[in-house]
């Protein structure tokens, strides 16, 4: 195992350096807080949660309905014709507990509209802006393990905290950076002990297990990231993972399981369940605007990757993780090689997956929002691609690519919600229709 280098060299300025620089996006900017669909759906589970007790958001026609209930789309009928959010249990029983203890101490209730705001503020605070933070470190950290030149390694950094849709979705509240931040620490561990980076202790397996458990919690498809490295582990390691890994991982499977069985009677996630979905005046039975595409295969791949929501084209920085991938797989002296495969191999899966099993680009959103989750990796797969550029063009066509990136992160940070409002539909390609 390599030891680890020291931590204040003038080397490493850069690196941290870089890391501060980071997090400035996220502390200073999204001051607006958008109340769309993945708000509202979330908060009719929390409302119902503190004030009824329970997990259904519709009410009996003698009281009062639930405020955001009327407000959302995400929900779907259970076998017993109650409305429930569509949205994983996980992150609004997070949400119910911190707005009980809001209530509690500062008196703040959802019923009252000037509450909403500070409410929502501490939330997005809490489980989206420090989460991405803590992402931001271990992004550094593991840059850290495997690039030999940290200006390099601070590039990246600085390219994932500003070229990127992380930072614009990172100040508002979703799913995808938690699940990102989760995703990040667990290639960390998971990547360090599988080249020799890091000591295989138990405490090291368990904490992999449950980041790749809460990553699977949040933002299901993005776990075949940490699956393709768990099944890496496994043959380093085949005791080990299968036994500190598993009881890392228990808790919150157990718990998220045990949620859905109880609330739905079906453990199996709401989205596997076509006729909760197709209740009589569900809006998915006739679904509009963006959520109502009925494109070609090949059209829908192309707008995704290079087109209208194009993260190639949006984000053209990130494909360098393309290039790297190559370049680490065709090299024969790359000391990963079958990490670098699996990577690759995980993304193109999870990308065939959303382009055969979706038809609305992550709805109104900036970009392909469900690319997010593929961010930190593909960042990653770019390092070989980045430590080969040694000539003046190289620079200069990098410097082209990050102009755009950053301009397409500096939108997304304006407005994440919105249909068609990149500047791929403005200039070249037009709304979607």
């Amino acid at each position: 195992m390599q030891k680890n280098r020291p931590c204040f060299t003038g080397n490493h300025c850069w690196l941290w350096s870089a890391l501060v620089l980071a997090c400035i996006p996220v502390l200073l900017g999204g001051r607006g807080i958008i109340v769309g669909e993945t708000v509202t759906s979330r908060l009719a589970t929390v409302y119902s949660l503190a004030h009824d007790g329970t997990w259904y958001i519709d009410r009996p026609a003698e009281q009062p309905p639930n405020p955001f209930e009327p407000l959302t789309v995400d929900k779907v009928k259970t076998h017993d014709g109650r409305l429930i959010s569509s949205k994983p249990p996980l992150m609004p029983l997070m949400m119910t507990i911190e707005y009980i203890v809001m209530r509690r101490v500062f008196g703040w209730n959802l019923a009252n509209e000037e509450d909403l705001r500070p409410i929502l503020q501490v939330m997005i605070i809490t489980l989206i802006k420090l989460p991405h933070i803590i992402g931001l470190v271990f992004f550094a950290l593991t840059l850290r393990m495997f690039v030999s030149n940290l200006r390099n390694a601070a590039l990246l950094l600085l390219v994932f905290a500003l070229a990127t849709p992380v930072p614009g979705y990172a100040c508002q509240l979703n799913n995808h950076t938690p699940a990102v931040a989760a995703l990040i620490v667990a290639l960390y561990f998971g990547l360090g002990m599988y080249a020799d980076k890091l000591s295989p202790t138990p405490v090291r397996f368990m904490a992999f297990g449950m980041c790749s458990a809460l990553v699977f919690t949040l933002d299901m498809p993005v776990t075949i990231f940490p699956a393709f490295l768990g099944l890496l582990l496994m043959l380093r390691f085949p005791r080990q993972s299968i036994l500190w890994c598993g009881l890392g991982a228990l808790p919150l499977l157990a718990l998220h399981f045990g949620l859905m069985a109880a609330i739905t009677g079906n453990p199996l996630p709401v989205q596997t369940q076509e006729e909760m979905y197709n209740f009589r005046s569900s809006y998915w039975r006739n679904p509009i605007g963006v959520d109502g595409l009925n494109e070609r295969p090949l059209v829908y791949f192309f707008h995704s990757h290079f087109g209208r929501f194009g993260t190639f084209l949006l984000f053209p920085v990130l494909f360098l993780g393309i290039v790297g991938f190559f370049k680490g797989i065709l090299s024969r002296t790359c000391p990963a090689r079958l990490g670098v495969l699996a990577g690759g191999g995980a993304f193109t899966i999870m990308t065939a997956y959303y382009i055969t099993a979706t038809n609305n680009y992550g709805g109104a959103g900036y970009g392909f929002r469900w690319h997010i989750g593929a961010v930190p990796v593909l960042l990653l797969l770019a390092m070989p691609a980045i430590g080969a550029f040694t000539k003046s063009w190289r620079w200069i066509a990098l410097a082209l690519l990050l102009a755009i990136s950053i301009f397409s992160a500096w939108e997304c940070m304006q407005a994440p919600w919105g249909a068609s409002h990149e500047w791929t539909c403005r200039w070249i390609f037009g709304p979607v229709n």
